[in-house]
């Protein structure tokens, strides 16, 4: 597992909270964040820069990473060129309650964080995908617009996949303005829709009216041809409804790059309603292979996250994708000798005790 927190015990000074450009060279250009020089040792004698002294922050940095500072002694590295994934939060404000939401919404300004986001990828420049994530994203509509045409013209190597509920979308015309910066690839919107009825979707984001602003949404940005990974997460209360689910959004949605179907992860309210909501993929094992079966006979690809490829019938195993950020997964002991370890994602850190459903070696 990637280490991606510091306690900067030989840090000195105190570095105050904030977003910093890590520099382990010299910097010759300005920066649109603070720079923040890291040394392994011994600083030089008359540096003017900020910097910080801790080898195992410095080892495990590039030039160029982007990190947070708590303003109490620790660093989080938010972006990094060695991670897996890197995704930043805009907004913890959301229009949703979603019973297993895995960042619990706060009603508060934050829109600091829009600002610092977009300093940090400009700073971070980088040549591949950043995921943007709530909350709500798109509740800031035109500062969003602002920040992601900023974004496209300064660095337009980077893409960018935007986590979203899709229901500011119902407002065509902010769909097509949107629409006006995603070349296809380059930005990404994953939105999920958890039911083909509105009642059962509705009770899982906490939110009544909920389904109709995501339908409406999702037919105005794929129309507008905004490229759309939907997502679906099975839980007790939906899981009859997957392949319904699959096969309504392929005859409806337009733009559709993938169907994703997520395990549920052990977090923020799914910890409290977890008796209520998860399942063991055996149980609904043969709803994922029909929904699968719709989504080819679409030509829509789909893909199985968050599940350990042991918990998966064979047949289906191939869909099954690594995809927990390495800096929040874990093998367990009795995966040691699975034949299929590489190629699986294991288990979040967060599974534990109730939440832990054991792994079943594969020889």
């Amino acid at each position: 597992m990637r280490i991606d927190l510091f306690d900067l015990t030989e840090s000195t000074p105190l570095i105050k909270h904030g977003y910093y450009y890590l520099a382990k060279n010299p910097i010759t250009t300005n920066k649109a964040l603070p720079v923040l020089r890291v040394f392994a040792g011994n600083a030089p004698r008359h540096i003017t820069e900020q910097y910080i002294i801790d080898a195992k922050l410095f080892n495990t940095i590039e030039d160029g990473d982007i990190g947070m500072s708590n303003g109490k002694g620790s660093i989080r590295v938010i972006l990094s060129r060695r991670a897996n994934h890197n995704t930043l939060l805009l907004t913890e404000r959301c229009d949703n309650l979603c019973m297993f939401c895995s960042q619990p919404p706060k009603n508060r300004d934050d829109s600091w964080l829009l600002d610092l986001a977009e300093k940090a990828i400009l700073d971070f420049n980088f040549n591949g995908v950043i995921g943007l994530s709530g909350g709500e994203p798109l509740l800031y509509g035109e500062g969003l617009f602002e920040m992601l045409k900023s974004i496209r013209t300064l660095v337009p190597q980077t893409s960018l996949h935007i986590l979203s509920n899709g229901r500011a979308f119902k407002d065509k015309k902010f769909a097509q303005q949107i629409a006006s910066l995603s070349n296809y690839g380059e930005i990404i919107f994953g939105i999920p829709l958890y039911a083909a009825s509105a009642e059962v979707h509705d009770q899982l984001v906490g939110s009544q009216g909920a389904f109709k602003d995501t339908v409406t949404g999702l037919i105005n940005a794929g129309n507008s041809g905004i490229p759309i990974e939907l997502r679906i997460i099975p839980t007790k209360l939906n899981y009859q409804q997957i392949p319904a689910l699959v096969e309504f959004s392929a005859r409806v949605f337009s733009s559709l790059s993938q169907i994703s179907i997520m395990n549920l992860e052990p977090t923020g309210w799914a910890k409290k309603n977890w008796l209520d909501l998860y399942m063991s993929p055996d149980l609904y094992a043969d709803k994922l292979t029909d929904a699968i079966k719709f989504s080819k006979l679409s030509r829509i690809p789909v893909a199985l996250f968050n599940y350990p490829r042991c918990h998966l019938p064979e047949k289906i195993r191939q869909f099954s994708v690594k995809s927990i950020s390495d800096w929040k997964n874990y093998y367990p002991d009795e995966c040691k000798d699975c034949l299929e370890k590489l190629a699986c994602g294991g288990y979040f850190t967060s599974t534990n005790g109730e939440r832990f459903d054991p792994p079943r070696s594969i020889q």
